[in-house]
């Protein structure tokens, strides 16, 4: 038997790079692929949208979704200051996420990553709402 591919899931560290395109298909309004890891299901308030799409997805495996800017921060909440500048007069854009890799977190990474949400400010437009 080969090896088994780890599925994104609660607790899972997940690497991911995307670019943004105001068309299906296009990576013209974040084109450099742009990558960030984060620990999946740690939200306050649960899943946020952007993890719904992901899970049970696989390393190699792409998502692509249209993003109303009125809901860039619900749909990314305590992750949306991951996600590169959008350029202000775009109404919507295409996201095109592509999963690079899925590994357990250690328990250090997941205390450093509940701390790091739980001491946001109400200022940093992450959407946690200042708790």
């Amino acid at each position: 038997m080969g090896e088994q591919k780890t599925a994104v899931g609660p607790l899972k560290k997940v690497s991911v790079k995307y670019t943004a395109g105001s068309a299906p298909g296009k990576a013209d309004l974040i084109c450099s692929q742009d990558s960030f890891e984060f620990i999946f299901g740690l939200g306050v308030d649960g899943l946020t949208p952007f993890e719904y799409q992901l899970e049970g997805k696989f390393p190699g495996d792409t998502v692509q979704y249209l993003i109303k800017r009125s809901h860039v921060v619900e749909t990314f909440g305590h992750l949306f200051s991951r996600i590169g500048k959008i350029p202000d007069k775009i109404d919507r854009f295409y996201l095109n996420v592509g999963i690079e890799d899925i590994s357990d977190a250690d328990q250090r990474e997941v205390v450093k990553a509940l701390a790091a949400a739980a001491s946001c400010g109400g200022d940093c437009d992450c959407g946690c709402g200042g708790h």
